[in-house]
């Protein structure tokens, strides 16, 4: 039969409680150390978060990247394109209102001269003022960028700024040349809105050769 020493037995569980501290103290400090490091290192440790995931969980969270970025994107240029519009909008009201604002001085002009051709006697001075009023207007055409087409006569017909009408056998004039210009033709920023309607000169001695 075997005799315990309490003293022994005593020690012997000091020392086992000991260990089993010293064990704990070890985990707690390996499990601190991995905490630490990836606090330090968080590329390395999102790479290795990422490397345990399946191939099927990395394609459904790139996918959901991606949907996100293209609804961000699908917004912003909605809503980029109602911002162009409502600026084109306020733009043509500002510059249609500019144009109202310039022809109103032509038609209190109008009136004037309407009041004094009613008392006036003498035939030139409505005349001279309805000249007048004629420049002006032109003036106001000619600020946003229209202008006249050329066409005098003996000039040379163009196709691009003129629309022949008719043509007339004469050898007053050069072949393919202006006769008449029944109605002025007009170009607005250097584009023909409107060609000159006219005669043209057909040669018959030209012709022949």
């Amino acid at each position: 039969m075997k005799i315990f020493n309490k003293e022994e037995n005593k020690n012997s569980k000091e020392d086992t409680q000991a260990g089993a501290e010293n064990s704990e103290a070890q985990n707690s400090g390996s499990s601190a150390e991995e905490v630490n490091e990836a606090r330090e290192n968080p590329e390395e440790a999102s790479a290795s978060s990422e490397a345990g995931k399946s191939p099927e969980v990395r394609c459904q969270e790139e996918k959901q990247v991606l949907m996100d970025k293209y609804y961000r994107l699908a917004a912003d240029f909605d809503n980029f394109r109602k911002r162009t519009a409502r600026q084109m909008e306020e733009n043509r009201k500002a510059v249609l209102e500019q144009v109202f604002l310039d022809f109103l001085e032509v038609t209190d002009n109008f009136d004037r001269a309407l009041k004094s051709a009613k008392t006036a006697e003498d035939m030139s001075s409505i005349v001279s003022g309805i000249e007048q009023l004629s420049r002006q207007f032109f003036s106001i055409l000619e600020k946003y960028g229209l202008e006249k087409i050329e066409s005098e006569k003996a000039s040379e017909f163009d196709p691009h700024r003129h629309e022949a009408v008719q043509h007339i056998e004469t050898s007053e004039v050069p072949d393919n040349t202006i006769v008449e210009v029944y109605k002025t033709g007009y170009a607005l920023n250097s584009k023909v809105i409107r060609p000159a309607m006219v005669s043209v000169a057909r040669n018959p001695d030209e012709a022949e050769k």
